[in-house]
Parts: structure tokens; C-alpha cells; sequence
């Protein structure tokens, strides 16, 4: 039986909900309204962001690269937050490459009219601080998991923080979407979706990831998602 998702999934973002109504209408006449496609980089170490995306659905995943050019994540966010931060720090790089991991609807609001709204309202200073403090966490705990955790936990982790975000049990992840979410090799990870699979946790088709059950997943994966939900 399929299990309902732990968090209620709307149509929109936290950070903008927080705020009294008559800032989030200045924000939303400065914003405009996309759905970046999947794998669009919102703002990268080399080019970082000059607008804050705010997600309404979606997720953005936030990743490393070394100069080899490998890959690992270290982070993602929905509609509890925003990427683009360095935007509000002059001379500030990002801290992670921004990636649209799954598609889904982003107000993009410019810098200059999200400072004007922190300046004016502790309310909103509030927010942003809740949020960044649970990113840290979220950071800080995945550098713990990627050391002390298995490959078969640590999947199992990510496939729920997606699900948590989007309240959809069909993903659309590739299995290098994966692979850098693991930082791990395709062969493993094709050998550990084939276990999943046969154990009746997902099936897997082209380009997508069908999620089965939420309890079994959350009974194979580490104490990091249960600190973290």
C-alpha cells in the first residue's frame, strides 16, 4: 500500500508566505513567473546568480564539482526556500552550483526588491534565517551520511526529500541524475535500483522513478532522514 506523503505539498513558497501581505505584493509585482526546464543551472560558482529563484513546486538541487569535473550533491530545497542568496551579498560567490532537478513553477524576483523588503521587515529577516539554518543542517548532515551511511540508505534519504518536495511518487530522475546525487558510478547504481526494485520499493522506467512505498523506503534508509523531516 502506498503511504501518504509526510508533508503537505501547495502551490506555494514559505518564504513568501511568511511575509506580511502587503511586501509580498511589492515582491510579486517585481517578479515574474517561469518553469525553468530540468537541468537549467539557476547560478553556479562560476557564473553566480543576479535574481533569487523562489520555488512554488520543483526542486533545485545544489551540487559540488571538482576540477576533474565529478560531481556530488550536497543539498536540495523546494517551496520551503530560494537559491540565488549571493545575489544579496555583493562580491559573494555561491556556496553550491544551483541545478533545477525536477521542473515546476519559480517566481523570479530581482535582488534589489528583495533587499528593500529585508531592510523594512524583521518578519522577513526571520524567515530567511529559519531557512538558511535548516540548509546548514541539511548540509552538515549529508557530509555525515556520505561517510558513515550505505549507498542503499543514502538513496533511499534522497528518493524521500524528493518526495517529500514535489508530493509526487513518480520522479523524473535519470540514473546520472542519481549517480550525482550519490556521487557514485552508474554500475552501482543501476545494481542498486535493480535491488529496489525486485524488493518491491519502485520501479523504474526511461528517464523516471516510480516510488511504491513510503514506509518501506523510510524503514531502509538512515537516522539522517528522520533528524531532517
Amino acid at each position: 500500500m502506498v503511504q501518504p506523503s509526510r508533508q503537505a505539498v501547495g502551490t506555494s513558497n514559505r518564504l513568501l508566505d511568511a511575509l506580511p501581505a502587503a511586501e509580498r505584493g511589492r515582491l510579486a509585482a517585481a517578479a515574474r513567473q517561469e518553469r525553468p526546464k530540468q537541468g537549467l543551472i539557476l547560478g553556479s560558482r562560476a557564473n553566480p546568480a543576479t535574481e533569487l529563484w523562489f520555488p512554488h513546486g520543483g526542486v533545485i538541487s545544489l551540487s559540488l564539482t571538482d576540477p576533474d569535473g565529478r560531481q556530488v550533491q550536497t543539498g536540495l530545497l523546494g517551496r520551503e526556500g530560494c537559491v540565488g542568496l549571493e545575489a544579496l551579498f555583493h562580491g559573494m560567490p555561491p556556496l553550491a552550483d544551483a541545478t533545477v532537478q525536477i521542473s515546476g513553477p519559480m517566481s523570479v524576483i530581482p535582488a534589489a526588491a528583495v533587499q528593500a523588503v529585508l531592510a523594512s521587515r524583521p518578519q522577513a529577516h526571520a524567515a530567511l534565517s529559519e531557512f538558511l539554518f535548516a540548509l546548514a543542517a541539511q548540509c552538515l548532515q549529508t557530509v555525515a551520511c556520505n561517510r558513515l551511511h550505505t549507498l542503499e540508505q543514502r538513496c533511499c534519504r534522497w528518493l524521500l526529500m524528493l518526495l517529500d518536495r514535489t508530493g509526487d511518487l513518480d520522479l523524473p530522475l535519470t540514473q546520472d541524475m542519481l549517480a550525482t546525487m550519490l556521487g557514485s558510478g552508474r554500475p552501482r547504481i543501476n545494481a542498486l535500483l535493480a535491488q529496489l526494485e525486485a524488493d518491491g520499493l519502485l520501479q523504474r522506467f526511461r528517464g523516471r522513478v516510480h516510488l511504491l512505498s513510503r514506509r518501506n523506503l523510510e524503514a531502509r534508509t538512515c537516522e539522517c532522514y528522520r533528524l531532517l523531516a
